[in-house]
């Protein structure tokens, strides 16, 4: 196995791992890059390059001026610093939630029944 030599950071959203009604399209894009992202890390292996996978929930930036944050908002700073904290890792994600807490309640929200999820989902 090679030494690392390069990190990939693909800045992809939460929204990649169960899209709503009201962001289908930006999440299916986000989800089509998530899923090109973690398959070229796995045909990087052994290469010295891998792939780190950011997913971010609502993150308060010119994009999202005049929009209503969503609970666990970060801003770009907040951001960098989880991307930059899981590189320093001597073993590192492959996939980082930010915030980390966002994992596990995504865990939960990608395995509920779709009726139940978009009851959740219109309360946003």
């Amino acid at each position: 196995d090679r030494t690392q030599v390069a990190t990939l950071l693909v800045l992809s959203s939460v929204a990649a791992a169960r899209p709503r009604k009201s962001n289908f399209v930006y999440g299916s894009t986000k989800a089509g890059l998530d899923s090109f992202a973690r398959g070229l890390g796995d045909a990087l292996v052994g290469t010295g390059v891998r792939v780190m996978v950011l997913r971010p929930g609502f993150v308060r930036s010119r994009m999202t001026t005049g929009l209503e944050p969503a609970p666990f908002a970060s801003d770009p700073r907040q951001v960098a610093v989880y991307a930059a904290r899981e590189l320093g890792k001597k073993r590192s994600k492959e996939v980082v939630w930010i915030p980390a807490k966002l994992g596990p309640l995504f865990a939960v929200f990608t395995n509920l029944p779709s009726a139940l999820w978009r009851k959740i989902a219109a309360e946003r």
